[in-house]
């Protein structure tokens, strides 16, 4: 008979080596790199608390920079006010006229109590109009007297504001002035009003308040000797030339 066979067990056998996995052998390579790893998140995190300390801080001087729009407010009241009081003449005038105004203005104001304001109102602006009319504040009772008034309060406020109605065109406030007496005024003012424009057609046309009341005197109030005359700026030298050469 042969040889018996032999089985060895599992524990019999001699342990082979395991296989290390790459990973582990560069991880063992570099034995520092969990610390490099700690240290750099240690210097990230320190980075993020700095920045956010210096956000907060940047934060709290931009809050007290920034105005206390209540003071602001205030303040800007105050210093309106000291302004007025200091020309109190203008300042008592403006008070009392708007104050008739605002009784003026009223639907349920009957035709005898608005004749009474209209006369108080006229004895107060006496003089005074030119001043008050470049006011914001002051020229809607203007425009309000304007509208009310009889021919002869109308009048005398035209006389007051004929030498300068191109600059109240101009004006964001004022030019609504202009605009009231080409809509309530007589004929002789309305062309009063469109001539005083000649020469000046160009400027107005470019500028963003007085456009509006040359086209409304152009569209609504002036016949076609006055459109001519406002259209006559817009061709140029050439046409101003012939004209004149054309008038011999």
């Amino acid at each position: 008979s042969g040889p018996s066979k032999t089985f060895h067990s599992k524990g019999d056998e001699e342990e082979k080596p395991k296989s290390i996995s790459k990973k582990l052998v560069k991880g063992s390579l570099r034995p520092g790199r969990a610390g490099v790893k700690q240290f750099k998140s240690k210097q990230q995190s320190e980075k993020l608390s700095r920045k956010r300390k210096y956000q907060d801080g940047t934060q709290e001087e931009s809050d007290s920079k920034k105005p206390k729009w209540n003071d602001f407010k205030r303040k800007k009241k105050e210093l309106k006010q000291s302004r007025q009081l200091n020309d109190k003449s203008n300042y008592d005038v403006i008070v009392k006229s708007k104050q008739i105004w605002e009784s003026l203005r009223r639907k349920k104001c009957d035709k005898e109590k608005r004749e009474k304001l209209m006369n108080e109102l006229q004895k107060l602006l006496h003089g005074k109009i030119k001043n008050l009319a470049f006011a914001h504040d002051s020229t809607r009772v203007i425009q309000c007297f304007i509208q009310y008034g009889n021919d002869k309060q109308r009048q005398e406020t035209f006389e007051e504001l004929k030498d300068s109605l191109v600059e109240l065109s101009k004006s964001k406030y004022s030019r609504n002035i202009v605009k009231k007496f080409l809509m309530y005024g007589t004929k002789q003012q309305i062309a009063e009003i469109i001539k005083s424009f000649k020469g000046h057609v160009k400027k107005m046309l470019r500028h963003a308040e007085a456009s509006a009341v040359v086209e409304y005197a152009y569209n609504d109030k002036a016949i076609l000797e006055q459109r001519n005359m406002l259209t006559e700026e817009l061709y140029g030298n050439t046409f101003q030339v012939y004209k004149v050469i054309d008038s011999f």
